[in-house]
């Protein structure tokens, strides 16, 4: 039986996880958008957003035509989101990640491709 393995090639920059702790002392309204993302070997995509608060953000998953797959909102109070993206069922092709806050928009891009399998030879001696 062929196996299929799906892969995810991603050109996703990991966003600065530094910048994620909080500071007391800082005007939580002021903070802009931070976002982290990585791939996971289930076919999936781990992100973490954190902003300020005062405004609202937007996660969207969108594939190449622009349409939307999957769409989630953060409160104007929340600062914190953390998702997992179950990928594994989605065409091969180029998506897009975007988080939008205010004037603020934040957007990776994702492609989506199959792993070649290899061949394997089975070699048995007859007796």
């Amino acid at each position: 039986m062929k196996t299929f393995v799906t892969t995810l090639v991603c050109a996703l920059a990991l966003g600065s996880t530094a910048t994620f702790a909080s500071d007391p002392t800082e005007d939580k309204k002021a903070k802009p958008i931070q976002i982290g993302v990585f791939t996971t070997k289930e076919a999936k995509i781990q992100m973490a957003v954190r902003k300020g608060q005062g405004e609202k953000a937007v996660i969207t998953l969108r594939d190449a035509k622009q349409n939307i797959l999957h769409e989630d909102v953060m409160s104007k109070k929340s600062e914190k989101y953390d998702a997992r993206f179950d990928v594994s069922q989605l065409e091969e092709g180029e998506y897009t990640l975007e988080v939008t806050s205010g004037k603020d928009k934040i957007q990776k891009k994702v492609s989506i491709q199959s792993a070649k399998q290899e061949a394997v030879r089975n070699v048995k001696l007859n007796k």
